[in-house]
């Protein structure tokens, strides 16, 4: 909670508390797999991403879950936790993106940084899942601000699943500019929100051509 006070010229201080918000951006699944980010931007330790999965019942994805989400059309712009690695998952070449790289790209360097996670829910069998998700477990997050889920398909809900009412602070920017599972590049300096629906055509680059590099290109 925000606090501060307020004076005028004939009364005592008034205090005015302000409940701050934080959204947590949700993708469609793959194989189980999402991504998610906090606030739009790169703002979670690997451990708050650990918690946050857990949140969302999940946990943080392994490199071969990952494997197979990608396999199954999953792509991104985003660096993001998983076990072991910060990853993005390519499938059509962008400049901005991954370097221009398709597969899986790694990177390597700073990996006590602030990145988006991967989470895995083992529950789900489907290829493709995009309901929306409704509900977050808040005891496993050490954040008490107001908290909203903001899904790929535009719908918000609080944490307990009823429906939020308000704007997102995404609204008013370019659906080219806006979050999970862009095609378009956010490098870990960026704090810019892209949303937009990621094209899901072209071969997969087999994981063996997974490169490892020291900087996100």
């Amino acid at each position: 909670i925000n606090q501060f006070q307020v004076f005028s010229e004939t009364s005592s201080p008034i205090i005015c508390n302000f409940l701050s918000i934080t959204e947590f951006n949700v993708s469609c699944r793959y194989g189980g797999v999402f991504h998610v980010e906090k606030n739009g931007r790169y703002s979670l330790t690997r451990t708050e991403a650990v918690e946050l999965c857990r949140a969302l019942n999940s946990t943080l994805a392994t490199l071969e879950q990952f494997e197979r989400a990608h396999e199954l059309g999953f792509e991104t712009c985003r660096y993001g936790f998983i076990v072991g690695h910060i990853v993005i998952p390519r499938i059509n070449p962008y400049h901005l993106c991954a370097a221009n790289h398709t597969g899986i790209y790694r990177l390597s360097a700073n990996t006590t940084g602030r990145y988006d996670a991967y989470c895995y829910n083992a529950t789900e069998s489907r290829s493709k899942a995009c309901e929306p998700v409704e509900r977050i477990d808040t005891s496993f997050l050490s954040n008490q601000s107001e908290i909203v889920i903001d899904n790929e398909d535009g719908s918000r809900y609080n944490p307990d699943g009823t429906r939020h009412s308000g704007d997102s602070s995404t609204s008013g920017v370019d659906d080219e500019n806006l979050g999970s599972g862009s095609i378009h590049d956010t490098t870990p300096g960026d704090t810019s929100i892209r949303r937009s629906s990621p094209s899901y055509y072209g071969s997969v680059t087999p994981i063996s051509h997974m490169p490892d590099h020291s900087s996100g290109g």
